[in-house]
């Protein structure tokens, strides 16, 4: 982009607030994918303004606010539509499992007390486990081994033919059997 000249820099100083309005207004903000948070949008608009007041021309017809606010939503949703193609969401660890079971991504996570198993008693383990199960719960129990294998959910759910919040949900449900399981023993 080119300097813009006095004339131009207080055109889009006066108004700021056109940015503002149109973030809030008319984009869905989501602070948990890189791009899509408040300041990552206001900055982009903040540019679009920019472009803006060096582009106006009052011979074509429209005031400056309505010209610059079609600007300015255009460039926020060209924006959105690149950072969507490239940006996957944040998944914390604190962050509901889309199984809807109710359980986190860090409730998948083994306790404590099995960090000293080593990889064959795992597999071992897993693969008694598996013996007594049978559907949802075994196909779990299989992404679980696996996931120790060093396979990613996605990887697994292309290998299953199905998507990866359905690896997800099985893997939610064979951790709460094995929970149960080892409270039970």
């Amino acid at each position: 982009m080119a300097a813009m000249n006095r004339k131009e820099r207080e055109l889009a100083e006066q108004y700021l607030y056109l940015v503002r309005d149109t973030v809030l207004g008319t984009m869905s903000l989501n602070e948990s994918i890189q791009g899509f948070g408040y300041d990552d949008l206001y900055q982009t608009g903040c540019e679009a303004l920019c472009h803006a007041a060096q582009k106006y021309r009052a011979e074509g017809g429209a005031s400056f606010p309505t010209f610059a606010s079609v600007v300015i939503k255009n460039r926020l949703i060209s924006h959105c539509r690149k950072v969507a193609r490239i940006q996957k969401p944040l998944e914390y660890m604190d962050t509901p499992q889309p199984s809807g079971s109710g359980l986190t991504y860090a409730d998948t996570l083994p306790d404590d007390s099995f960090h000293g198993i080593s990889d064959a008693d795992t597999f071992l383990l897993l693969s008694q486990a598996k013996e007594r199960c049978s559907g949802t719960t075994r196909k779990g129990i299989e992404a679980l081994a696996l996931k120790c294998r060093g396979h990613s959910g996605v990887e697994i759910a292309a290998r299953y033919g199905v998507a990866p919040n359905h690896v997800a949900a099985w893997i939610s449900r064979a951790t709460k059997l094995l929970r149960e399981d080892r409270l039970t023993a």
